[in-house]
């Protein structure tokens, strides 16, 4: 019986292996960079702006960024119904609350980071004051322009951001800040590891620098490692 089994598991690695050969490895495999933010925070508005230039830059690796938003959840349970109403609060207020549900229902329809990230960046350097209130999602694509001014994807980003899907998202996205015991906007957060804080408009517990090239080699460090994990279990099990 174990024999059959560590025969099967060693079959499984190889094909793992197979399907990711160092050079499928290289090509495909996405660092995670999370920002751990609030849409009206002045800290994340700093953040983001300096990963937009880390996102930008033409040597670094392949990324998978995403935004997970700080706030509070409280549920209540009807008990004549047993059913249960979820509510978030957000620190800057209800308008933050509904800018980080435009932002996230805006990257559902728009996942690829070349096209919400520079939305993002739009928000917070035009008329921020205006983040949470819905015509600037509009206003704010059709500045920026491209793929984000594509009128039926405007449309379901509005119908997200005013139904249970934007509020679904934003539940989900801050239990995954609760999950990872973040509080502080803007927190870092590169191949799952806290990298660095901008706390009251100054860049902290940042070990290895905090400028875009700091960033830049981070994402690139990580990359290697998984491309370095994959070839020695590719070495393993391809006999």
């Amino acid at each position: 019986m174990k024999a059959t089994i560590l025969v099967s598991a060693l079959f499984t690695l190889a094909s793992i292996a197979q399907a990711n050969s160092p050079l499928s490895v290289e090509q495909s495999t996405p660092v995670d960079v999370t920002l751990f933010v609030m849409s009206r925070c002045p800290d994340a508005i700093k953040c983001e702006a300096t990963f937009a230039q880390v996102f930008d830059n033409p040597d670094l690796a392949p990324v998978n960024p995403t935004l997970s938003f700080i706030g509070s959840i409280e549920r209540t349970v009807d008990v004549p119904t047993s059913s249960v109403t979820t509510t978030v609060t957000c620190k800057h207020g209800p308008e933050e609350c509904a800018g980080n549900i435009q932002q996230l229902c805006f990257q559902r329809q728009h996942p690829d980071h070349h096209v919400w990230v520079p939305f993002v960046i739009g928000m917070n350097s035009w008329q921020p004051r205006r983040i949470g209130e819905l015509q600037y999602v509009r206003d704010v694509a059709n500045r920026i322009g491209g793929e984000a001014t594509d009128e039926d994807k405007l449309t379901l980003i509005e119908q997200c951001a005013q139904g249970p899907e934007g509020h679904e998202l934003l539940v989900q996205s801050v239990q995954n800040t609760l999950d990872h015991q973040v509080g502080t906007s803007c927190t870092v957060f590169i191949d799952n590891k806290k990298r660095c804080v901008v706390d009251g408009g100054i860049w902290r517990e940042c070990p290895d620098g905090f400028q875009v090239a700091d960033f830049v080699r981070t994402i690139n460090e990580a990359a290697a490692r998984v491309v370095v994990s994959f070839r020695r279990l590719y070495r393993i099990v391809s006999w």
